[in-house]
């Protein structure tokens, strides 16, 4: 198993395949597993390196305040760590801020994004994830996080039943405190003032009920070499629901940019 550090915080990933890094950041409330279509696909052609968020995985469980800062500095002891100097980075949803703010950040680290269920704009206050995974009981809420993230239906389909038990088995390993920390470092932030400075090409990707939809919207069109794909059918973790899609639409944009032959 491998880990990274970032002062003390010990950071789990896998590497899987060979070639030009791709860089994959989950979303809430999932752990890396949340790619295991993506990982099984591109890492026939690239070096995938998957990791999972503090409060999820093999990751720590950190229960004490941390800064949004520390999320992508736990990125970036990864890449460093494996020896990234290039490649292609995806997000979801909160793995997509992450990736924008790394793209402004050290815009020559990466020479294109991929975003899943993201946008760059101020969010709601996570107040009620916070309470609800600090005060209720974690594996039943988790359940009903997952649930409200897929499109109507999706979790009482037998694929979707199947991966929800996939993604929720470890619940009962999970610390409410630590995904409130991990909410905490996201509330009110805002990235839209600055994505227009990234200059690498970017595909931003949203289901159609994804409430995300809008502001991915908004933030493709904030940023000059970027485009915007809606899949049907889906909501915001759309990479489970329609991988074939969601995989079309990466292999052929990364086609387009000379990643792929």
């Amino acid at each position: 198993m491998a880990y990274a550090n970032n002062n003390g915080v010990r950071i789990y990933y896998e590497v899987t395949g060979e070639g030009i890094p791709f860089v994959m950041l989950h979303a809430n409330p999932c752990d890396h597993r949340m790619w295991m279509y993506q990982i099984s696909h591109f890492s026939k052609f690239f070096r995938v390196i998957a990791l999972d968020m503090r409060g999820y995985g093999r990751t720590d469980k950190v229960e004490t305040p941390f800064s949004f800062d520390d999320l992508v500095n736990d990125v970036i002891k990864v890449c460093e760590k494996e020896k990234v100097e290039n490649g292609i980075l995806a997000g979801a949803s909160m793995g997509s801020k992450i990736a924008f703010k790394i793209g402004v950040e050290y815009p020559e680290l990466f020479q294109a994004q991929i975003h899943v269920g993201g946008n760059s704009f101020r969010g709601d206050s996570y107040d009620g994830r916070i309470t609800g995974y600090e005060n209720e009981d974690l594996p039943k809420y988790r359940a009903n996080h997952l649930k409200e993230l897929f499109a109507p239906g999706f979790s009482e389909s037998s694929r979707g039943h199947y991966l929800s038990e996939v993604i929720l088995e470890d619940s009962p390993n999970l610390s409410g405190k630590a995904i409130g920390s991990l909410f905490r470092a996201f509330d009110n932030l805002g990235l839209s003032t600055s994505v227009s400075s990234i200059k690498v090409p970017v595909l931003i990707v949203n289901g159609v009920t994804d409430n995300s939809l809008v502001g991915g919207k908004k933030t493709a069109d904030l940023i000059d070499n970027s485009v915007h794909k809606t899949i049907p059918n889906a909501g915001h973790l759309c990479i489970l629901e329609k991988p074939e899609i969601f995989d079309a639409h990466c292999q052929s944009f990364l086609t387009q940019h000379g990643f792929l032959p």
